[in-house]
């Protein structure tokens, strides 16, 4: 399966709006945006999630991924970023300049649907490797 949109993604996540507590799930992608794999690597209350930058890498390591694309859920139903969210976001992405595996895009996912924090222009993403 290929993810190379926000839509494909929020489809291949197919349960995380459901869930009652946020969770936060990573995405590996292959060079060629292949979905290499896609874990839950975090969950927390029904309004936070305690996440770090290793375990993310970490998980992308092990995976041999070209790129990530992570995703959270908002039980609230609200899809728009908490300046938390922004904050860990810009963090990430600085993280994986670094260490050369791209963040493409962080999805917030709410049961009435999504939104893409680099589609709706919140932060600046690295370019996707080719």
């Amino acid at each position: 399966m290929e993810i190379t949109s926000a839509e494909q993604a929020y489809t291949a996540l197919n349960g995380l709006a459901g869930a009652d507590t946020e969770e936060f799930w990573v995405m590996a992608l292959g060079p060629t945006k292949n979905l290499l794999n896609k874990k839950m690597l975090f969950r927390g209350t029904v309004d936070s999630c305690l996440v770090h930058p290793r375990d993310v890498f970490r998980f992308a390591c092990v995976e041999n991924a070209s790129s990530l694309l992570v995703a959270h859920n908002h039980p609230s139903g609200d899809p728009l970023p908490s300046l938390e969210d922004l904050r860990f976001t810009r963090q990430l992405v600085k993280a994986a300049a670094m260490m050369d595996i791209p963040i493409v895009d962080h999805l917030i996912v709410t049961k009435s649907g999504f939104s893409s924090l680099k589609a709706d222009g919140w932060c600046g993403f690295s370019p996707a490797k080719n």
